[in-house]
């Protein structure tokens, strides 16, 4: 039987098991009963590929056998210990009832808790729970230890939560504290962050008396590192606009300023617009960000896809990441928002959320077409709409990434 990965459709745990064993009835057994408890489930029918599997794969916890030809259990969990890849991960010991000296070394090797052939399945359910209660904290904690070192105590730990909370609220003083007021248009603002800081962010920045740039983008990764980056990049919009450039020199600057001084892993995407309040003209350049989407009502022509009665346009022109590469190059292009359009421009927080069904996303395709038969409604009122969407769609308040939206509506002109 060759080593294999397996998971369920219904799998209610991320959790994951690696089982080694060279007797392929015991494997597909554990397989299949582990699965329905809501594990993923990787096995492995010698000690050699269970080692590999092990480095590569980190599981939750590994189910050991110890009769095992060429490489037996006893040395399979000395090597796991010794590597520092692989020496956290709980062991859970499988020995025949006559084995007592193995159960012995194999606690003594360190091994969390075995079971004896053969067993009940529900015991070993119950055991590789039982383990993972003890263990789970430790796999998480076991980071913050290292990161602190000295400083993890009890003070430190409040030191550092208060510390995040602080960050967090200087973040959120960042963003605008209420969206800009203009007649003859209407502007609304979701953002929500799936940690205490986010990556994500959104501006509205000044440009004169009738000018308004218009900033949204999405740092890589999340937590800490990615809010430090959307911080810099959000301080740099604001200092590098200028009300005589245009979108695509303000991106070409931030990128060759982010490109300068930070880690060449560290890059974002972003859209900045302006936008003529006058003439509702908006001029944008995109920086490899989820197009913005400029909903048309009415007759006006455009190269749009129809969808719900109005026109959808795309807006993709632009350039590559930004601060990905220091020879990127952007360009600028134009629309037209007329009364009744709708721009609505967002991160992938909200087109890469997850359904009730695994590996099923919300996507741009359902986006458009929510917001294109609700377009009646008011900025804010579109905004509170797609929020309650996107938790109906994935049945849950918890957010796997950073969600920003900004809503600009013409009400007149």
């Amino acid at each position: 039987m060759s080593e294999t990965i397996f998971q369920s459709d219904e799998t209610s745990s991320n959790e994951t098991i690696l089982v080694i064993d060279d007797d392929t009835d015991i494997l597909e057994l554990l397989k299949i009963s582990l699965t329905s408890d809501g594990f993923k489930v990787i096995t492995a029918n010698n000690g050699l590929t269970g080692l590999q599997h092990a480095k590569d794969e980190q599981p939750d916890l590994i189910l050991l056998d110890v009769m095992m030809p060429q490489m037996d259990g006893l040395e399979v969990i000395g090597k796991l210990k010794e590597d520092t890849e692989t020496n956290t991960i709980p062991v859970l010991w499988i020995t025949a009832r006559t084995q007592t000296e193995d159960k012995l070394v194999g606690l003594e090797l360190g091994a969390d808790d075995y079971i004896t052939k053969p067993f009940d399945l529900r015991e070993v359910t119950a055991r590789i729970n039982a383990v993972l209660g003890r263990t789970r904290p430790v796999k998480y904690i076991n980071p913050l230890i290292n990161a602190m070192g000295d400083s993890f105590t009890e003070a430190g730990v409040a030191e550092l939560g208060s510390h995040l909370q602080a960050a967090a609220e200087i973040q959120q003083r960042l963003l605008p504290e209420k969206p800009p007021t203009f007649p003859g248009y209407d502007f609304a603002t979701l953002f929500r962050s799936s940690t205490s800081v986010s990556g994500d962010f959104y501006d509205f920045i000044p440009l004169g008396d009738s000018r308004l740039g218009v900033v949204l983008g999405d740092v890589k990764g999340h937590g800490i590192p990615a809010a430090l980056l959307m911080v810099m990049i959000q301080t740099a919009s604001r200092l590098l606009s200028n009300e005589a450039d245009s979108p695509a020199t303000i991106l070409k600057r931030i990128n060759t300023l982010l490109f300068h001084n930070t880690d060449l892993e560290q890059f974002a995407t972003m859209v900045y617009g302006i936008l003529e309040i006058d003439t509702g003209t908006f001029t944008y350049s995109n920086g490899g960000h989820c197009p913005p989407i400029h909903f048309i009502t009415g007759t006006q022509n455009t190269d749009g896809v129809t969808q719900n009665g109005c026109q959808v346009d795309l807006l993709d022109t632009g350039g590559m990441l930004i601060g990905a590469f220091d020879i990127a190059t952007f360009s600028s292009a134009t629309c037209q928002l007329a009364r009744g359009n709708v721009l609505l421009l967002y991160t992938d927080g909200v087109t890469e959320t997850e359904g009730k069904t695994p590996n099923e996303f919300y996507g741009e395709e359902r986006l458009i077409e929510y917001m294109g038969k609700n377009l009646a409604l008011t900025a804010e009122e579109l905004c509170d709409a797609l929020q309650k969407d996107l938790m109906e769609y994935s049945g849950t308040t918890q957010l796997k990434d950073d969600r920003a939206v900004v809503v600009i509506k013409r009400i007149e002109g």
